[in-house]
């Protein structure tokens, strides 16, 4: 069985048959292995990815002056996250994962403006990196352990700073992320 990542690759490189110079798609390898591990339907694996991929893509190009394609690239991993969840037809995930968007793209853009004190951006940080995973896994599998995915998402967006904090110096983020990260750790117990 191909993992989330290489199967949403193949689906995204399809899609993007006939356009030939393009930005590289950054995908969260982190988030696809979460949730290869999980026992979850392959299209809300591959929604979640999309999403997540879709956004930290049209980060990554705001504000550089790159190609056109970048932005439609964009765009078209959007619109293949709502042919997969028009492909699940739930209706009540497709809302949880709309709402998150918006709240994702507020928190973004207070992080923009620096608009956020120092604990409402860690909590800003932790939803972000793992709304759509949560939403994902706690939907079609209710009783799943979160605690152990939180951490590791954190870990990776400490080790690969988003694109999203780009107005935030690496000392800080490396102090905000470090923080989050034993608060992490505190609030399972170790």
């Amino acid at each position: 069985m191909d993992s989330t990542l290489s199967t949403l690759k193949n689906q995204i490189q399809q899609k993007l048959n006939g356009i030939h110079s393009h930005e590289p798609i950054h995908y969260n390898q982190q988030l696809a292995h979460v949730l290869d591990e999980q026992n979850i339907p392959i299209q809300a694996k591959l929604a979640c990815l999309a999403i997540d991929t879709s956004m930290s893509h049209l980060d990554s190009i705001s504000g550089n002056n790159l190609s056109k394609n970048a932005i439609l690239i964009g765009d078209l991993i959007s619109a293949h996250f709502y042919t997969l969840t028009a492909e699940i037809n739930d209706s009540a995930y497709l809302e949880a994962m709309s709402s998150a968007i918006i709240k994702v793209n507020e928190f973004k853009t207070s992080l923009h403006y620096k608009q956020l004190d120092r604990e409402k951006i860690k909590d800003a940080i932790l939803y972000i990196e793992t709304i759509f995973p949560t939403i994902t896994i706690q939907h079609f599998k209710p009783q799943s352990d979160l605690s152990g995915i939180t951490e590791s998402l954190t870990v990776y967006a400490a080790e690969n700073h988003p694109a999203y904090l780009k107005e935030y110096s690496e000392t800080e983020l490396n102090q905000i992320f470090e923080e989050m990260n034993s608060n992490i750790k505190q609030s399972r117990g170790n």
